[in-house]
């Protein structure tokens, strides 16, 4: 377990592994960095990746307010402590909007973004987004049903993902309902989605074609506002691309760090 704390006293936990162009993986709401783990793994034959628990998650600090752009503030200050001056950014899901408003606020840090399940819908998580879509059904079933309705509308193949899940630690267990609450409030704030359409960043998009929690065409919106990004969809994967159709995805995200990286551009 590394840690770093920040000037303003918040703690944060972090990993990193392997050598070369450096990667960083950001995770969407009340996951965790253990999500990448497996890919992680393999993108560090090629790069040196670094993981992080954004504040509010995992074994970071979780304060009890959280102001949206202290995630991106959080990710540079990081990169400072383990002297990284630029790499390439992967954010999955909600946590496009962190690493989009990271490349617009510091742009010099930023070779290429690579976007995972994004979306632009503000007020409301995917999660709730999802619930309310089947309330009418589901509202009065025990938790153990509802779950298991919600992740097959999740997942394209729920019993892959779910025995997954068993390896991401579970660490909102160990959080308290207003640590909870500042996560929700946070990701839940008006105009955080206007970033997308400052980004100038080689972009990459990659969404899900299954799965309902964000949809191919949440992340064709993100497309549409960016207006230059590249967009791939995969045809056997929901909410983890990077599970579902793993070498694949490690694949499309390589070639297209190494085409963006300076590395590449000065040889050329």
């Amino acid at each position: 377990m590394d840690l770093f704390t920040r000037n303003d006293g918040t703690t944060l936990h972090y990993n990193t592994l392997g050598e070369g162009y450096p990667v960083v993986l950001i995770h969407t709401a009340y996951d965790n960095y253990t999500v990448f783990n497996d890919v992680a793994k393999k993108l560090a034959k090629s790069f040196q990746v670094v993981l992080i628990d954004l504040r509010g998650h995992g074994y970071s600090d979780k304060p009890r307010h959280i102001a949206f752009q202290e995630f991106a503030d959080d990710i540079i200050a990081l990169l400072d402590f383990i002297y990284i001056d630029q790499a390439a950014f992967i954010g999955h899901e909600m946590a496009a909007m962190i690493i989009a408003d990271l490349s617009v606020r510091y742009p010099g840090y930023v070779s290429s973004l690579t976007f995972v399940n994004p979306t632009s819908v503000e007020r409301e998580l995917p999660e709730e987004r999802l619930f309310r879509k089947y309330a009418h059904t589901i509202r009065n079933w025990d938790d153990e049903k509802q779950s298991k309705f919600l992740n097959d509308k999740k997942y394209y193949k729920p019993r892959k993902m779910n025995k997954f899940l068993k390896h991401v630690e579970d660490t909102n267990s160990i959080s308290t309902k207003e640590e909870i609450q500042a996560i929700e409030d946070v990701f839940k704030s008006t105009g955080i989605s206007d970033v997308f359409s400052k980004v100038v960043a080689p972009t990459l998009i990659i969404a899900g074609e299954y799965g309902e929690r964000t949809t191919t065409l949440e992340a064709k919106e993100v497309v549409d506002l960016i207006e230059h990004g590249d967009f791939l969809v995969y045809n056997t994967s929901s909410l983890y691309p990077f599970v579902e159709e793993e070498q694949r995805f490690i694949d499309d995200v390589t070639q297209f760090i190494i085409e963006h990286c300076p590395i590449r551009k000065n040889h050329n």
